[in-house]
């Protein structure tokens, strides 16, 4: 038996092989060595250690076993541990045997099963030849392979065959620690080179990445089913190590912070550049983003060794907002409450942010129309120069658009002047904008950005002056009316997803006056919005108010309130309403037969008076003293009331004069789509007295 332990401890530290390398490579020198293996069957080789630019062996052990006359041997290769740990990589209890044969040129071939620790065994594959030594390590149909030439010995090249991703997230590792890969894989090569010392480290080459996806912890960071060719380049001394990645994208989806991208098939280039020396923060130099007209952008930046965000500044260019909307918008306008919005147009932006958050950012818009699929608003030809910052110095911007509309309200030409300064946006002066046949003023809007603590705020302050009535009841398909809408809000709030209204408006309608108080809205911009409000009535005139709205005909003057309206996604479910007649007006207080039919069906009940139900059909109308009517909606259901109780009911309509009429109801508690299905039929005329 021959023991060369010797021999490798003196090996000089400038034969850069890996350990395990080093270690055959001897094995193959003793077999070329006939005077010493031509009386022995076995050759043992034992090594302490082995160090390298590139791992540490510990405990290594190789083992040859070959019996006379014998065309191959048994080899065997153990080894305590394996430490490449600038890569990431550790293995323990290494174990290799397969037969070691000639190759008919001159080298050797050996071909067997490989264990580490109690990891699933793979295959080892190894030809070494005076010029050229291969490895390949293989599991199935996916293989990591090396090859060396001898007369580039400073070189490794390392090819990937369907190698799965996650073979690859030890080294991963040391680049980006939270980064954490679970599907997907590779193919290409690198070659890496392992100078004498003091030269740098480099690994260079092409890489094919196919159906990727990884994410970090906290799930800020994701990618799935992306595919990707890459020109990588990593390089490191003692000083600094540095990253240069040209990648070529072609599908797949990507999420970082609140951008979400859908990449098309169609390639899609990025360039990244990046440095780090030591452990302090990464640099990248060069960022860039190539999608043609939808999307292109460029900057640099500055993060932590952990990748916290220190500063970014980037450039954006778009022809064509509504691709760009698709493939890179999503992750911001949905939780907005603006997943439908529809863009067409260009744009330019440039904007700079910190730990802190956006520091300051610059667009421009050229022809933009943006659609909200859920018909709340809409802007047609928008352009503008808008600029935010979160200095102390003011900057100013203008934004114009052709038209618009509100809720399906048409908006006239409007130019904003805006004013920004210490993170916040403001209106500089006042913006009139054209609507319903008057005006509605902006006489305040002052915008905070969100930051780390807080989401968006703004305060908003509104005038309606001489709104038509008419054309708003058109808008909305309501039955004609007229009158004006006049109003202030002098501060409207947003903060928390919650829309909370100082002041109130009036309208002039029906001859009378709505109030409306204590208006607040949760939700405005997202899914099911919820509104909050009072409401009062004063003076309306019955007559016109049952003529709108198809009911039989009352004349007469009508007060009442409604208490904490609440509507969810614009539908009410809850209120506390009671309307009842003015009994102090002058007015002459009439009510027809149709009218009295409408109101005894939505209470529930009947009407009874001096003569019979058959004589009440020969008058067309009576007179009444008084009338009212309550409903308070609890749960879908509404508790009625009236003017006053009558037995088991109560009083909706008390007569007044002959015939004396009085109308009671007798439901008190009604199902609420029950009670609107009565005020449908009332409207249209399918009431009758029986």
């Amino acid at each position: 038996m021959a023991h060369c332990g010797s021999m490798l401890r003196a090996t000089t530290p400038r034969n850069h092989d890996a350990p395990t390398m080093r270690a055959l490579r001897l094995v193959v020198l003793a077999l070329a060595l006939p005077s010493a293996v031509s009386h022995a069957r076995t050759l043992e080789l034992r090594a302490d250690s082995l160090r390298s630019p590139a791992a540490t062996a510990n405990g290594l052990h190789a083992q040859l076993v070959w019996p006379d006359a014998a065309p191959s041997g048994l080899l065997r290769l153990d080894a305590d541990t394996i430490n490449a740990s600038a890569y990431g990589y550790k293995f323990s209890k290494v174990h290799w045997e397969c037969p070691l044969t000639r190759d008919g040129k001159g080298g050797w071939y050996c071909d067997g099963e490989v264990r580490a620790g109690n990891a699933k065994p793979m295959r080892l594959s190894l030809t070494i030849a005076s010029a050229s030594t291969t490895a390949r390590l293989s599991d199935g149909r996916s293989a990591v392979g090396l090859q060396r030439i001898a007369a580039t010995p400073e070189t490794t090249r390392l090819l990937f065959e369907q190698v799965p991703v996650a073979w690859l997230q030890a080294y991963s590792a040391t680049l980006w620690a939270e980064g954490k890969l679970q599907k997907g894989s590779l193919d290409g090569r690198l070659d890496v080179r392992i100078p004498p010392r003091g030269s740098p480290i480099t690994v260079q080459g092409p890489l094919q990445l196919r159906g990727l996806a990884m994410e970090t912890p906290d799930g800020s960071i994701a990618a799935g089913a992306m595919d990707a060719d890459v020109q990588f380049g990593y390089t490191r001394n003692a000083a600094q190590r540095a990253i240069s990645a040209d990648v070529t994208f072609r599908g797949g989806e990507l999420l970082a912070g609140g951008l979400y991208a859908a990449l098309p098939k169609t390639s899609v280039v990025a360039n990244i550049r990046a440095s780090q020396a030591g452990n302090n923060d990464w640099i990248f130099p060069t960022l860039r983003w190539n999608d043609g007209a939808v999307l292109t952008a460029k900057g640099d930046a500055r993060y932590s060794s952990a990748l916290a965000l220190r500063t970014l500044n980037l450039q954006l260019h778009s022809n064509d907002l509504g691709a760009a909307r698709d493939r890179y918008l999503t992750g911001w306008l949905g939780p907005a409450g603006f997943s439908d919005l529809q863009l067409r147009g260009g744009m330019q932006a440039e904007l700079t942010r910190s730990a802190d958050g956006l520091q300051a950012a610059h667009a421009q818009v050229i022809g933009v129309d943006a659609i909200d699929g859920k018909q709340r608003f809409a802007l047609h030809g928008l352009d503008g120069d808008l600029r935010w910052t979160a200095g102390a110095a003011s900057v100013a911007s203008t934004l114009h658009w052709n038209s618009g509309a509100l809720f399906g309200i048409a908006l006239g030409p409007t130019k904003i002047a805006l004013l920004s300064q210490s993170r916040k946006l403001q209106l500089d002066g006042s913006a009139n904008i054209p609507l319903l046949g008057g005006t509605l003023r902006l006489d305040k809007f002052d915008l905070t950005a969100p930051d780390a603590s807080n989401g968006a705020r703004f305060v908003l302050g509104l005038s309606l002056l001489k709104l038509q009535v008419a054309q708003l009841a058109k808008a909305f398909d309501w039955p004609a009316f007229g009158g004006t809408l006049d109003g202030t809000l002098p501060a409207a709030r947003y903060e928390n997803e919650i829309l909370s209204f100082d002041g109130g408006l009036t309208a002039q309608i029906f001859g009378g006056t709505l109030a409306i108080d204590k208006l607040a809205m949760e939700r405005p911009f997202g899914a099911d919005p919820s509104v909050n409000a009072d409401l009062t009535i004063k003076g309306f005139d019955l007559k016109a108010l049952t003529g709108v709205f198809g009911f039989g005909e009352i004349t007469g003057r009508l007060d009442g309130r409604i208490r904490e309206l609440r509507l969810l996604n614009w539908s009410p479910i809850a209120f506390d309403a009671e309307l009842h007649s003015d009994d102090k007006a002058p007015d002459r207080r009439r009510i027809s037969q149709r009218a009295v039919a409408d109101l005894s069906s939505v209470g529930g009940g009947g009407f009874v008076g001096g003569l019979q139900a058959q004589a009440l059909k020969l008058f067309q109308d009576f007179g009444y003293a008084r009338l009212g009517l309550s409903c308070k909606l609890v749960n879908n259901v509404c508790h009625m009331d009236g003017i006053g109780s009558a037995g088991t009911g109560y009083t909706i309509v008390e007569g007044s004069g002959l015939p004396h009429i009085l109308v009671i109801g007798f439901a008190r508690e009604v199902d609420w789509p029950t009670l609107v299905s009565r005020l449908q039929a009332a409207t249209q005329g399918k009431v009758i007295i029986k």
